[in-house]
């Protein structure tokens, strides 16, 4: 009875009614939200329902004013069903197992950043030199998400070349000194150092050292301004890459070439 009074009431109050729905889903919307930060929900629970109670209320405008004009319902339910079973699909994942939350620094596929925020459509990173990443998530729901933030400390590797005429225990044991000495470097798990690699220039020694996840991206600039002292101190050389040259002139000479 409201909607067929409202059909035959003067044609203003079409144009008047969205103006009117909008205030009204505003104020609810600011309302809730500030319910929201009351119960003291994590900020991305909070911005993902300020995000969903938008779209439930200007849903529901949509409606009336498509009643009202006279759009058969039947329409208008498919297509809202329709939506939402998309949106609900693409965020099952991420609502009910919950893989990451606001600050949390994450690697989805080949981008990787700060979540600032979770609505029903998208998650929105914040990437180390400030750009924004809009990523929908149906692409987040699908794909392997890795949390670098969730356990609250990171291992974190760096490895360092010494040349084959060093003493490795020495060379070994001026690096370990150097991670000990870093205020960021967790004593538990206790850092360790490992050769890895055998190059072409030189024995790689690679220092394994947990921080925390603050701490993560500037460690390895850290360490190495540590090392390069102390390996200077011990005498340690830092190899650079180098070429041997056979001269076959009969004369059995070897020309040796750096290239620094």
């Amino acid at each position: 009875k409201a909607v067929t009074s409202l059909r035959t009431s003067s044609g203003w109050i079409i144009y008047l009614l969205p103006l009117i729905g909008m205030l009204i889903a505003g104020c609810i919307n600011k309302l809730i939200y500030h319910a929201m930060n009351k119960a003291k929900l994590n900020a991305t629970a909070a911005g993902f329902g300020k995000s969903l109670i938008r779209i439930l209320l200007y849903t529901v405008l949509i409606i009336i004013c498509l009643s009202i004009l006279g759009v058969p319902m039947a329409s208008i339910v498919a297509v809202v069903g329709a939506a939402g079973l998309a949106v609900g699909l693409a965020l099952q994942n991420i609502l009910f197992a919950k893989p990451f939350q606001h600050g949390d620094y994450i690697v989805i596929g080949n981008d990787a950043g700060f979540v600032e925020s979770v609505t029903i459509l998208y998650t929105e990173l914040v990437t180390l030199d400030n750009r924004t990443i809009f990523l929908p998530n149906s692409i987040v729901s699908s794909s392997a998400v890795q949390n670098l933030s969730k356990n609250g400390t990171l291992r974190v590797n760096v490895p360092v070349q010494v040349s084959y005429q060093t003493d490795l225990s020495i060379a070994k044991e001026v690096m370990l000194k150097a991670v000990q000495s870093l205020p960021i470097s967790r004593k538990d798990p206790a850092p360790t150092i490992a050769v890895t690699a055998l190059g072409d220039n030189g024995i790689t020694l690679t220092a394994f050292f947990w921080v925390s996840k603050s701490d993560y991206f500037i460690a390895p600039g850290k360490l190495l301004e540590a090392v390069k002292p102390a390996f200077d101190a011990a005498g340690i050389e830092i190899p650079y890459p180098q070429l041997d040259i056979h001269d076959k002139n009969g004369k059995g000479e070897t020309v040796h070439e750096d290239h620094r």
